[in-house]
């Protein structure tokens, strides 16, 4: 009788370990993200109304990540992006986004990012999630792919080579992404670059619309949005450490033409800012 009763401690602790093996470590709310949806769905379906093209091209399982153009203030195509692999994707799988360190300063804002799932941005972070096989969506252009002025729309700046190092160490692909619409919700007029330590942003955007209708000028524009993901770019092969920056630089590179390849063809195919 006695062994029996061990027999089951021993399946009760090793149950438990498991459970607590598979807690997020990000923080991520199951039941937010569940009640937000409904909200999410009807800017999806309804307000940007947004086409996808390539939902294929994302594997069905393992570890991935997903490159794209990033604008705006507010990270609306975040949002975006990871609707559309979780409702349309036929895995149905949850994308983990990256966002921007200087977040973490905004009282409660990072905690709230955290639990819809999304994770501050860093080599580190990046690779725990990956080597849990998940998939990861980063804005290589870092911050600086916000508020960009209106005259360098959809001209993406240089990749940082984050992307690379987490495909090189984790053996990962990538999946280009191209965001077409989210630019013109909110096209900056200028930014606030000077200012005050203790608010712990980079600069503000000033939307162009702000100066002339107020706050209501604030609100994003309902523009039609086209996401197109292109076809996964294979991890590159371990390399001497003496070859690595050069390696993971022209990597990064490549990657932003692709991004800036679909972007290219897909504005292309658009003939109207509002309908597409």
């Amino acid at each position: 009788m006695g062994q029996v009763q061990i027999g089951k401690s021993r399946r009760v602790k090793a149950a438990k370990s498991t459970r607590r093996s598979t807690v997020d470590p990000f923080g991520i709310d199951v039941a937010l993200r569940e009640r937000m949806k409904p909200f999410l769905r009807l800017l999806y379906n309804y307000y940007w109304r947004v086409e996808v093209e390539g939902i294929e091209n994302i594997p069905t399982s393992g570890p991935v990540l997903l490159a794209a153009n990033h604008s705006g203030t507010l990270p609306f195509d975040a949002a975006m992006i990871a609707m559309a692999v979780e409702d349309q994707h036929p895995a149905h799988r949850i994308v983990r986004m990256l966002y921007a360190k200087f977040v973490t300063n905004m009282p409660t804002v990072g905690q709230f990012y955290n639990r819809l799932g999304a994770v501050q941005a860093s080599t580190a972070n990046g690779l725990t999630l990956l080597k849990r096989g998940e998939i990861v969506g980063i804005f290589p252009e870092g911050e600086e792919a916000m508020g960009k002025p209106y005259h360098q729309a959809y001209c993406l700046r240089p990749f940082r080579t984050g992307v690379a190092h987490m495909s090189a160490r984790v053996q990962a692909p990538i999946v280009p992404v191209a965001v077409v619409g989210a630019e013109e919700t909110s096209r900056p007029l200028f930014r606030i670059a000077q200012l005050p330590s203790f608010m712990k942003v980079p600069f503000i955007p000033v939307p162009t619309l702000a100066p002339l209708l107020g706050p209501l000028g604030l609100i994003p524009l309902p523009t039609k949005w086209k996401i197109r993901f292109g076809t996964p770019l294979d991890p590159v092969r371990p390399y001497p450490r003496s070859a690595k920056d050069a390696v993971m630089n022209e990597r990064a590179e490549y990657v932003r033409l692709e991004v800036q390849r679909l972007l290219d063809r897909t504005r292309l195919n658009r003939t109207s800012v509002l309908f597409g």
